[in-house]
């Protein structure tokens, strides 16, 4: 039931606003998100982990405006069995990238609530590389998509 309705909101344009990675039967990895600013030089470092496996019906039962609209940029990216899409959420701030497949079912999507829009995306070797809008580089292990790593 949960998957059915994480495929639909999908359909209509939305993901869940999760730090984290949202996979196509509803389960979900959450992700700890936080920054290190260095206050002399103004840099900022950005880290990603993954923190625990929770459910959209857990986020639901506790969240009932779980959900953001999310728009799909241009430059879809053709791998394996899958078609991987990137872009950006409502609140302008966020970005997503999220895995298809050949009927538009979503596979998983990982969503970054400061990451700006993900305006590009290649593939090296198994390693996915996403260009936000504010240069921040963000690889993610498709072997394993838990291994993310944040540089900006």
């Amino acid at each position: 039931m949960i998957a059915q309705s994480l495929q639909h909101k999908w359909q209509a344009g939305f993901l869940p606003c999760i730090d984290g990675i949202v996979f196509g039967d509803g389960k979900v990895i959450v992700a700890n998100t936080y920054t290190i600013k260095n206050h002399e030089t103004k840099e900022q470092k950005y880290y990603w982990s993954a923190l625990c496996d929770s459910s959209l019906q857990s986020f639901e039962t506790y969240n009932d405006d779980l959900w953001v609209s999310v728009d799909i940029y241009k430059g879809e990216i053709a791998y394996k069995d899958q078609t991987i899409v990137f872009g950006d959420g409502s609140m302008g701030h966020e970005g997503f990238v999220a895995s298809v497949d050949q009927h538009n079912q979503l596979n998983w999507a990982i969503f970054f609530t400061f990451t700006n829009p993900i305006m590009s995306a290649k593939i090296e070797n198994h390693t996915l590389v996403c260009l936000s809008e504010i240069d921040m580089v963000i690889s993610i292990d498709l072997h394993d998509l838990t291994r993310i790593k944040i540089n900006n």
